[in-house]
């Protein structure tokens, strides 16, 4: 089910809210995964007016470190502790900084609650992030050198066909090029390249599982 990045933006309510537990609570009793995509709030990062967009394009991933941490903070992972998000085109370099960073703003709360409403957070914002949010990458060997603080289940590799900044017609050997700078093993291939996403989107239930 495709969930805008920030459905603020587009003039609904935030998920500080709660107003979206009810869907959220839905997709899990229905295994249903979310799926962000970079720009679906129809907004892009911008430095300033007369910026070219390949500085946007650049920039892209902040709209998925911004999503991911309204939905730690928001208390929406903790309430639904089985829900899955799946960013696309996000990429996930940045993500072992973004979740060092608010695991540490997090223990010098004591009472681990955040905003106006006390969103309280029993467990530290990494273990929400490695338990239910999935980057999907296809040019990233910072983010795999990385795979070992994110999670290797974690990770998965797209196509993002047939978008100019994607990988076709060369996936194969994007995709080869990426594994083997990064060291990955036999094992962490077929994860990324497919395990991954067959686990992650429950593939099983229509005979694909492996």
């Amino acid at each position: 089910m495709t969930f805008p990045e920030n459905p603020y933006a587009l003039g609904l309510p935030s998920l500080y809210t709660g107003s979206w537990d009810p869907l959220f609570r839905a997709c899990v009793a229905t295994d249903t995964v979310l799926c962000s995509h970079i720009g679906s709030s129809s907004r892009m990062p911008q430095t300033t007016p007369d910026a070219p967009f390949i500085v946007s394009s650049t920039l892209a991933f902040q709209n998925t470190m911004h999503s991911v941490l309204d939905f730690v903070f928001s208390g929406t992972l903790s309430r639904s502790p089985e829900l899955r998000v799946a960013y696309a085109e996000g990429q996930v370099g940045w993500m072992p900084y973004l979740i060092d960073r608010a695991d540490a703003l997090w223990k010098q709360r004591t009472d681990n609650s955040f905003g106006t409403n006390g969103i309280h957070l029993p467990e530290p914002p990494s273990a929400y992030v490695r338990r239910q949010i999935f980057g999907c990458i296809f040019d990233d060997a910072p983010g795999l050198e990385q795979r070992h603080r994110i999670g290797m289940s974690n990770i998965c590799f797209e196509v993002d066909y047939p978008h100019a900044d994607g990988t076709f017609p060369y996936t194969e050997k994007v995709a080869t090029a990426l594994c083997s700078e990064a060291g990955l093993d036999e094992a962490e291939t077929y994860a990324l390249l497919r395990g991954n996403a067959i686990n992650l989107f429950g593939l099983h239930r229509f005979g694909i599982d492996r």
